[in-house]
């Protein structure tokens, strides 16, 4: 019997986002199931860091936008890249994909360039301090 496949670097899931925000206000969980990327596995699959894909153009720059019909999307979206959250895998806060692809919980992979890109875009906020980081249980 062959292996479930586990989460890779640039998988699309449906997942309960916790904005940076909404932790500060004292959230837990978040509001509203969501579109996310993988961005990192770590600890050997047992932990993932996610970003969260929105369907509202964001008015600041930390952005990477996908086309409208890419992995399940009705409308063109946006990763936003100032945002993560670290998590376990799986986890509560993730859901069944409605149009799985590959696994139950995944709806597809970004190309190889968007992967890049988000790899980029990542570091670069990351090293800079400017990435708002959600620690989740």
């Amino acid at each position: 019997m062959a292996e479930p496949r586990g989460p890779e670097r640039g998988d699309v899931i449906e997942f309960a986002y916790l904005w940076a925000h909404e932790r500060a206000a004292g959230l837990l969980e978040g509001v509203k199931d969501r579109r996310c990327v993988i961005v990192a596995v770590l600890d050997g699959g047992r932990r993932v860091v996610v970003m969260p894909i929105t369907g509202t153009e964001p008015a600041h720059d930390d952005k990477i936008a996908l086309p409208g019909g890419a992995l399940g999307l009705e409308r063109p979206s946006w990763i936003v890249t100032s945002e993560l959250n670290i998590t376990r895998w799986p986890g509560h806060d993730l859901r069944p994909a409605r149009k799985p692809s590959g696994a139950w919980w995944r709806y597809g992979r970004l190309s190889d360039a968007l992967r890049r890109r988000l790899a980029d875009a990542v570091q670069a906020k990351v090293q800079a301090g400017q990435a708002k980081i959600v620690t989740r249980a």
